[in-house]
């Protein structure tokens, strides 16, 4: 089930970055076909495999293989917000959280429609 979950990973942020398995292949130093396999789950991509094709996508392995049982959109959205605080220091990523959480207060105690 991890290998489907990768390739399924794969796939969305390949065609987030706009590129064609062939593109992606090239980019990794890997057979498009390969690609391609991995992709549908069919080949679990080594560690050096997996390595290329995250930097190939420049994304974090961890974004390849981390599953919080999100939907495609969710768990892109939480990989975008994560970039945005890589590089903060303790003091921003502090007031960061605490606006988070008093966001997530407010919208919770009045009731806010998804």
């Amino acid at each position: 089930m991890q290998k489907e979950y990768i390739g399924k990973k794969i796939k969305e942020y390949r065609k987030i970055k706009d590129l064609t398995q062939e593109n992606l292949g090239e980019k990794a130093g890997l057979h498009y076909t390969y690609i391609g396999q991995v992709e549908r789950g069919e080949k679990e991509p080594s560690l050096k495999s997996l390595l290329n094709i995250a930097d190939a996508l420049d994304v974090g392995v961890d974004k390849l293989l981390i599953n919080y049982n999100l939907s495609s959109e969710a768990s892109i959205k939480i990989s975008n917000i994560t970039d945005l605080l890589l590089n903060r220091d303790e003091k921003e990523l502090e007031m960061i959280y605490t606006l988070l959480k008093d966001l997530t207060n407010i919208l919770e105690t009045h009731n806010i429609e998804k």
